[in-house]
């Protein structure tokens, strides 16, 4: 028999009473090992509601409550409201932070239009740099702080959809300026997205997948007229490529391959893979064979741990997960959650 709906205004006041006397559930699944917790604790930024134990709120598509950000350590400790996220005109849909921590940037849909702001960390006087029509919001592909400065690169697609590749322009957006100053005009693969700037501030790193569903990752080069260097393919449909990152100095590159089993996508081998920059160094190692769920989100300041949201589960399996890479553990933080946005590792936010 299935469990009765809520109507929304309910849904909505039991899960405000469930944020405020929220604790952790017992269950520990599907955490394979008792490794205990030792290393660093970082700050976790998402948005995502808790789950009505019943009523099927983390598994139903159907239902669209209102989200909320929220905040929790790595150790599952400190779950809060940030309650400057919130804003009954707009929702935010992106946040990327400066690498010194002290700003983020936004992109977030109104009614009407999508608008990348600037602002500090408590959201005071955001600065609007970018505003579009609706329409055209999901030509919008990314966008990165440029290293030691408070601009922003945006990456705008033009796709092309008779041809195997996509128009991609550059764009730099600084507050207190006005226009926006064009970088670069790119052709890059049918499909690319995931733009991440390099710590210089000199290229970007990419992923795509083709029309004959083949991953590709690559490099491009924002000053230079070359063609993209690529850096790693694969031909399995059942391969994703998340989380990816630079490292640091900027000269390598790293990224997990989820390697899924088969079309239930309950199963895959996970691999960690770091590549120089120049693609003449390649190493990997198989993590795990046969884990229960393959990673996403982001990787922690350390590059040790990754954070990883499961979702569409059991109300006690949905939440937050954090996957040790130096000994393939994995350890639930947040159970009881399903996610809309993030989970990313975020500076302490006010």
């Amino acid at each position: 028999m299935e469990a009765p709906m809520l109507p929304a205004a309910a849904v909505r006041q039991t899960q405000a009473a469930l944020v405020a006397v929220y604790t952790p559930l017992p269950s520990k699944t599907p955490t394979p090992t008792a490794t205990p917790f030792t290393g660093p604790v970082w700050p976790i930024l998402f948005a995502g509601v808790p789950c009505v134990s019943g009523h099927f709120y983390c598994t139903d598509p159907e239902r669209h409550e209102p989200m909320q950000w929220y905040q929790v350590y790595s150790d599952g400790s400190g779950f809060r409201s940030v309650d400057q996220l919130e804003n009954p005109d707009m929702v935010i849909q992106r946040i990327r932070f400066s690498p010194d921590g002290s700003l983020m940037a936004y992109w977030a849909a109104s009614s009407e239009h999508r608008h990348l702001f600037l602002a500090d960390l408590n959201n005071k006087n955001p600065i609007e740099l970018v505003v579009v029509p609706a329409e055209q919001g999901a030509l919008m592909q990314g966008f990165d702080f440029v290293p030691e400065t408070n601009c922003l690169v945006i990456w705008w697609s033009d796709i092309q959809q008779v041809a195997e590749f996509e128009t991609v322009s550059v764009e730099q957006v600084c507050p207190g300026h006005a226009e926006p100053q064009e970088l670069g005009v790119f052709e890059l693969p049918f499909r690319s997205g995931g733009y991440l700037l390099s710590p210089q501030g000199d290229a970007f790193l990419a992923h795509s997948r083709n029309r004959d569903q083949n991953l590709q990752l690559y490099i491009q080069k924002i000053d230079a007229t070359s063609p993209p260097l690529f850096l790693f393919t694969s031909e399995d449909e059942l391969a994703f490529l998340s989380p990816r990152r630079w490292q640091p100095d900027g000269q390598a590159i790293e990224f997990i391959l989820n390697r899924y089993h088969s079309l239930s996508y309950d199963q895959a081998a996970i691999t960690k893979y770091a590549i120089s920059r120049d693609g003449q160094t390649v190493e990997s190692y198989l993590l795990v064979e046969d884990a229960p769920f393959g990673l996403c989100c982001d990787w922690s300041p350390d590059g040790r741990e990754i954070v990883i949201a499961l979702l569409d589960r059991p109300s006690e399996i949905n939440g937050i997960y954090v996957f040790n890479l130096e000994d393939a553990s994995w350890r639930q933080i947040l159970p009881g959650f399903q996610l809309d946005r993030g989970p990313i590792w975020s500076p302490e936010m006010p």
